[in-house]
């Protein structure tokens, strides 16, 4: 055989050979499908969502709080059913260009033999991935990982024994559904080598009339396709309709009962891993479009777009498809709605005797603050909490506990003032909480690590779960809090596991704060979420606010904007302090599209979001705060000190910058906005830091604990953290850097060195 003989013969083989056709059909008819698994390829390659930890959920699936061959088990059995979609997809969408199906014995399982090549490939890169960070993040045994491959591959085949158990009964070929004999039209032949001399074979495997194919079949042996000229048409077609009947009943079962687990989401066994939720609704997702796809053909683009802007405008004229989400404790009756204008806004800051009686108190507050340090002029400090998720949430709670142990309590008893954003509130929220019932109850030590793992603990399965399954499509759960009834979803599932995580340490309403921060028992705290309709500022605390919300100094004639509104005064006919505690801790940590945006009782409605969308560090409201008490700060205390609790540093080390490409020349304009984000309010803050610390009469002094100090290091931005993760966190306190701004701390404390 010469060279051109043998590379026809090879060109004719994958020309004709069905696995390859099925990818090129694939790309030419069913692109849609295939970006899923793009989507997929981009995440476990790690070039999709390394900075907020998405690969990790898929290379360290956690289950009941520990990685395991069932978290793996989980995983593999969403795989199997996203796997099965896809082939239920394609074989709506593909089958009927390939007629020859219809004359093969079990035709969709033939189908799936041949459409498996993406799958397997994704497969094996993805087993190869996981099974190196495994190794390398978590320190699994070789032991662990063969288990968790074994598990995750028993999990893929039994979904997709699942459901050929439901298709081998009820689908049906050519066949079953004429009568005919299989023997008296044989549709197929093993296939002899490609390379054997005959000519038939090269007539039949050409693009003729009629097209021969190549296809994997019994016992994963190659046939050849026979013609199918003299089968009945309409048969052949009867049979791909009711292949799509059986198809389009299983998506639609396999739907419901998704949706229908999550009104189990509160059940601890329900908390699967969060790649699992994720893998579970873009199943959904492809199986919606895919019954849309085969029942409406051409006219399933317009009719989604229709059905989304009906949607959009029921949303805005009826109370359908609103899918709001609630403060905890809050009343929402109608009667109560606080009109939400400029005019309602500027009233209630220029309440004069609001405005004082609120500044008296807090003055009072700073007074037993003083009482309590014990000292004539202590040193004041303010406690600025970066945001960051979980990395954020454990990292404060670490430099809290480890730097409280260290000063002897010294840190936490000159501590005043406590803000910032997200996670980091989250952390320091937990350890006041510790560090005040350790104060009524001998046994509970603060400095114990029970805690710091706590924090440290998932706060993502649940969450996903939430939204993967009923969330985002249907709301129809609700749960009761404090005589109120609020819709049940993703909100709910966080501080549901939050309270889990820290055995229910934070579960109050926020008056309960109320006395304790009064007497000075503990610090007070301001969170401030970010309202999304103008970009003002909600300032929460347990105390009245009102002195921070009307616009001090400036020129006489400068336009007032009211930037801050005081939570309690202007909820106050909607019982602010039945608010759940934890509620607030969401309001102030709702990273974008993963929590919902939480719904105010104002009319029109108005929706809040993460503190960090204004003031990440918490640097303006300790501004805000310095101005208008800092006659009382000079006569009464030695100097302040802000303390910062910094995700990362505002200068890394070995910083660097790239060339940039031209598709980030088309993506910067939008993509600069979020990336430099935290360093623009780094810039603001610190020219607002510059201009008002020359104007105070007492000293400041600035401290930064940070976690991330190098460029190379690298902890994601997430609500799960993986082993190495935590340990890179725990060890981060004693840094060179870190270290010497605990002595500083000491130093101005008036320790003695160390």
């Amino acid at each position: 055989m010469n060279f051109n003989t043998r590379s026809n013969a090879v060109y004719q083989f994958y020309a004709a050979f069905f696995p390859i056709q099925l990818l090129v059909y694939q790309l030419k008819y069913n692109l849609m499908a295939l970006i899923y698994w793009a989507v997929l390829f981009l995440i476990i390659s790690e070039n999709v969502g390394s900075k907020y930890g998405l690969p990790y959920l898929f290379f360290s699936p956690e289950y009941l709080g520990n990685i395991s061959g069932w978290s793996f088990f989980l995983l593999g059995f969403a795989i199997g059913g996203f796997i099965m979609s896809f082939n239920i997809f394609s074989y709506l969408r593909l089958g009927p260009h390939f007629p020859f199906l219809a004359t093969l014995s079990k035709p969709f399982f033939k189908f799936c033999m041949n459409n498996s090549l993406l799958p397997v490939i994704f497969n094996l890169y993805f087993i190869y991935q996981f099974s190196t960070f495994q190794f390398r993040e978590e320190f699994a045994t070789t032991s662990s990982v063969l288990v968790y491959i074994a598990s995750y591959l028993l999990g893929i085949v039994i979904f997709i024994v699942v459901s050929f158990a439901y298709f081998f009964p009820t689908n049906k070929d050519f066949f079953k559904i004429s009568g005919k004999r299989r023997e008296d039209m044989d549709s197929s032949r093993p296939f002899q080598s490609v390379f054997h001399r005959n000519r038939n074979f090269q007539e039949a495997s050409t693009v003729q009339r009629e097209k021969k194919y190549l296809y994997f079949g019994r016992r994963g042996r190659i046939y050849q396709s026979r013609s199918i000229l003299h089968y009945d048409q309409n048969i052949i077609e009867k049979v791909f309709s009711q292949n799509k009947l059986n198809a389009s009943i299983f998506e639609l079962a396999t739907i419901v009962v998704f949706l229908i687990l999550g009104g189990f989401r509160e059940n601890t066994f329900f908390a699967v891993p969060a790649a699992t939720s994720i893998i579970l609704l873009l199943t959904i997702i492809l199986m919606l479009f895919s019954a849309f796809r085969s029942w409406f053909g051409n006219w399933t683009y317009p009719i989604l777009i229709g059905a989304f802007f009906g949607m959009n405008y029921l949303s805005t004229h009826t109370g359908l498809f609103r899918y709001d989400n609630y403060v905890y404790g809050l009343d929402y009756s109608p009667e109560k709605l606080s009109p939400y204008s400029t005019q309602n806004i500027e009233r209630r800051a220029n309440e004069d005797q609001q405005l004082q009686q609120t500044l008296l108190h807090h003055i009072g507050i700073l007074d037993r603050w003083k009482s309590r340090t014990g000292e004539n002029k202590p040193k004041l400090i303010i406690l600025n909490i970066s945001g960051g998720g979980l990395r954020s949430a454990l990292w404060a709670f670490t430099v809290l506990q480890e730097a409280n142990k260290i000063t002897e309590g010294r840190l936490m008893d000159h501590v005043h003032l406590i803000t910032g954003a997200s996670g980091g509130m989250i952390g320091a929220s937990y350890y006041r909480e510790v560090l005040l019932r350790s104060k009524r109850d001998p046994k509970i030590h603060p400095e114990s690590l029970r805690y710091r793992q706590n924090i440290g603990k998932d706060l993502l399965n649940r969450l996903s779960f939430a939204a993967s399954t009923n969330d985002i499509f249907f709301r129809y759960q609700d749960v009761e809090y404090n005589g109120h009834t609020y819709t049940k979803d993703r909100g709910y599932s966080f501080e549901l596991q939050l309270n889990s995580n820290t055995n229910g340490f934070l579960d109050h309403t926020l008056d309960y704060y109320t006395q304790p921060e009064e007497e000075a028992l503990i610090p007070m705290m301001i969170f401030s979420p970010t309202v999304a309709n103008d970009g003002r500022r909600l300032l929460i605390s347990t105390q009245r606010l009102n002195f921070l919300t009307e616009s001090h100094g400036g020129p006489a004639k400068m336009t007032k904007s009211y930037e801050n509104i005081d939570y309690q005064s202007f909820f106050e006919s909607n019982d602010p302090g039945k608010t759940r505690f934890t509620s607030v801790l969401r309001m102030n940590a709702t990273f974008p599209y993963v929590l919902p945006m939480v719904t105010l009782p104002t009319k029109p409605g108005i929706q809040v979001m993460d503190a960090g969308l204004r003031d990440n560090y918490g640097g303006k409201t300790m501004m805000e705060f310095l101005f208008v008490m800092r006659k009382w700060i000079a006569e009464n205390t030695s100097g302040v000190i802000i303390l910062q609790v910094r995700d990362t540093k505002k200068i890394l080390d070995n910083e660097y910058y790239q060339q940039i490409s031209l598709i980030d020349k088309l993506t910067i304009p939008f993509g600069n906005m979020y990336n430099n984000f935290p360093k623009t309010q780094d810039f603001d803050q610190e020219e607002l830091m510059k201009i008002g610390v020359q104007q105070y009469p007492f000293p400041v002094d600035l401290i930064s604990f940070n976690l991330r100090e190098n460029m190379k290091d690298h902890i994601s931005l997430s609500l799960h953290l993986t082993s190495l993760e935590k340990q890179k966190i725990q060890k981060a306190f004693y840094s060179v850097n870190n270290q010497n701004s605990l002595l500083q701390l000491e130093r101005l404390l008036g320790m003695k060195m160390r």
